[in-house]
């Protein structure tokens, strides 16, 4: 059977050269791969999150770029015990490799990024997993605390110690504060567009906790100044 335009536009592009970092290319380059990577850095995810978390994706194209992530043996299928059994997909060590330069692609993206336009699309996931990138260690190297997040609706933790931070779904054990919120308050908050009285007056956040320990943390975490 001839290949039609279709196939041809499907087919992966390949540099064709003997090096390693245009063979990771060969892998990784393709359109949706790292943010499906991206999405699975905060943990095992079932292929129906996938899919939430990457609006616009279509579903043979997402079925397609795990199926060359789990060839390539960055990702793996894993079915989870009852009482729900369920498939989820999750990084292998291999895969954990990949983190590294996700997080300096967001470090470059964040200097670039600008405001967001109304059409952009703000999901609580991405946006509370930049907080990893946003953390000015420099600045907050001797800071060790907890926060709990509610980001539309999704509970998440983020921690801060040594010089890093790390955010994960769920609630942490304890937290300094907690904050109710959406991701687009979360995102003005942290460019310094939303004061934070303003916020909580209007409902658009609500805190647990501390205003000094909300200060703190949109400090801590607030977004660069765009790149001349």
């Amino acid at each position: 059977m001839a290949a039609t335009a279709g196939d041809a536009q499907r087919a992966p592009k390949r540099y064709q050269q003997y090096c390693p970092v245009a063979r990771g290319l060969d892998l990784l380059g393709e359109r949706w791969t790292m943010l499906v990577i991206r999405d699975l850095l905060m943990g095992p995810r079932r292929y129906t999150d996938l899919r939430e978390g990457l609006p616009g994706i279509a579903t043979d194209l997402l079925t397609a770029r795990l199926r060359t992530l789990e060839g390539a043996g960055l990702v793996r299928r894993r079915k989870l015990p009852r009482p729900a059994p369920a498939t989820v997909y999750e990084l292998t060590d291999e895969g954990w490799q990949v983190a590294p330069a996700i997080f300096w692609l967001g470090r470059v993206g964040a200097r670039v990024l600008g405001p967001p336009s109304p059409g952009l699309q703000m999901l609580a996931g991405p946006v509370v997993l930049a907080l990893r990138v946003l953390f000015h260690g420099d600045r907050f190297g001797e800071l060790e605390e907890a926060y709990a997040l509610e980001v539309d609706g999704e509970p998440f933790s983020v921690s801060v110690a040594d010089g890093f931070a790390d955010t994960r779904p769920g609630q942490p054990a304890s937290a300094a504060m907690r904050l109710v919120t959406d991701a687009r308050t979360l995102v003005e908050l942290l460019r310094r567009e939303l004061p934070p009285t303003e916020a909580l007056s209007s409902g658009r956040a609500r805190l647990e906790g501390k205003r000094s320990t909300l200060t703190r943390f949109l400090e801590a975490f607030a977004y660069p100044q765009p790149a001349a």
